[in-house]
């Protein structure tokens, strides 16, 4: 009897393109991982910093309601324009936080929100001709970086 030749072609080739396809897939599957993490803790980093933001944000904007009422106050018990800007001199007394500029009637404050940021506000203060007028107009709301940054130049060589 004959026996029969079996050719390594026949089950070998593709067995190996089996081993070979899965072997990739495995690799997509890998890179694939590793970029959605990367993903995740940017969005998460994100977020974070959003949420920060907007706290001090909310800090400001309570900062800000908060001299409102003092210049509604100053206003009713002024008996004029020289009398209410006087009174407004003694903002920075009440609120600590308060930077006022005599000269060009404005105040100034900040909200630190993270180490290197902070949230700088600068209002115009007016005088108003009814008390439902505005007193305040915003100059500035603006994102302050207050850290330097620098970088690693340092180069490890290996010695012996």
């Amino acid at each position: 009897m004959k026996q029969k030749k079996t050719l390594f072609a026949a089950t070998g080739i593709p067995s190996l393109f089996l081993i070979f396809g899965v072997l990739c897939l495995a690799v997509l599957a890998l890179l694939t991982l590793g970029n959605s993490r990367s993903a995740l803790s940017s969005a998460r980093l994100s977020m974070e910093q959003t949420e920060q933001y907007y706290k001090a944000c909310q800090t400001a904007s309570d900062q800000v309601s908060q001299i409102q009422d003092c210049l509604v106050s100053y206003y009713k018990n002024s008996a004029g324009e020289d009398a209410y800007y006087t009174a407004v001199d003694r903002l920075s007394n009440e609120i600590s936080e308060v930077t006022v500029d005599t000269a060009e009637h404005t105040v100034q404050f900040t909200c630190e929100f993270s180490d290197t940021q902070e949230l700088s506000v600068k209002l115009q203060i007016l005088y108003p001709s009814t008390e439902e007028d505005t007193f305040l107009d915003i100059l500035e709301w603006k994102t302050e970086v207050t850290d330097t940054w620098s970088p690693d130049n340092s180069q490890n060589l290996y010695t012996t």
